[in-house]
């Protein structure tokens, strides 16, 4: 019961901060983009496209997708919410008012991190729905468009998959910001993380390893590709990494004296 008590007052608390307002800036750019493609002043190629060399609706999305995905523009908004979401309120003492109400200071990480994943999955939604407006209002009609909802070579399950391991991806370093947090300046925290998570990917798309194979980064590249292989590893990789980042997190805020 106090978890969800947590879970509804943090998500009030995302909802309302201004700063949060950074993660619609995704699909605003996505509209952006495809006015800009429709008029020819940006210049849209890819493997994604139809042997015709158009783009149905799915995959013009994924081609979003994977172009926000590389350039980490989803990372640096999520990771910069994370911050101030939890360092910025131990830094300011604002957190204080939440532990005086809530004894544990575990569910209080879990609690905030559940409702912050919840506001990443409507901007994600969000996102994905600005694309497909954005695809029918300029590129159907354009050069670049057929019109068609369907493709050949980008599936709906499988661009949803694809999304889904984004998602579990950013979650990580969402968490590791949580971790550093605890004893760091939210900008600090923010920088920290986004080193880690641009190496990260540095590492995984340039298969230095062999175990980033079964990264979720490494299997939503390769189901953007058509290749799906090691979702299972990649899952529960995935949640394990989370779980322990949350469940470190959660020992070393015990201790951490909050002014």
């Amino acid at each position: 019961m106090e978890l969800w008590m947590i879970y509804k007052m943090e998500l009030i608390k995302i909802m309302k901060r201004k700063n949060s307002l950074i993660l619609v800036i995704p699909a605003i750019l996505a509209f952006i983009m495809a006015f800009g493609i429709s008029t020819g002043g940006l210049t849209m190629t890819g493997d994604a496209a139809s042997n015709n060399g158009t783009f149905a609706c799915l995959e013009f999305i994924g081609t979003l997708w994977m172009f926000f995905s590389g350039l980490g523009i989803w990372g640096i908004l999520l990771i910069l919410v994370a911050a101030f979401q939890f360092s910025g309120e131990i830094a300011s003492g604002q957190i204080k008012m939440t532990l005086l109400r809530i004894g544990k200071r575990g569910r209080v990480i879990f609690g905030k991190f559940l409702a912050l994943m919840t506001v990443v999955a409507g901007a994600f939604a969000l996102f994905t729905l600005s694309a497909l407006g954005s695809y029918y209002l300029f590129i159907a009609n354009s050069s670049l468009g057929n019109g068609n909802f369907a493709s050949a070579t980008v599936t709906v399950s499988g661009l949803a998959a694809s999304v889904g391991f984004i998602y579990l991806h950013l979650a990580l370093f969402m968490a590791l910001t949580f971790l550093v947090g605890l004893y760091m300046s939210p900008f600090i925290a923010f920088i920290t993380a986004l080193i880690g998570l641009f190496a990260v990917n540095y590492l995984i798309n340039s298969n230095a390893f062999t175990f980033v194979k079964y990264s979720a980064l490494s299997v939503s590249n390769n189901l953007i590709a058509g290749d799906a292989e090691y979702l299972l590893p990649a899952l529960l990789s995935s949640f394990l990494i989370i779980g322990c980042l949350l469940a470190i997190a959660s020992l070393l805020f015990k201790r951490v004296d909050i002014k």
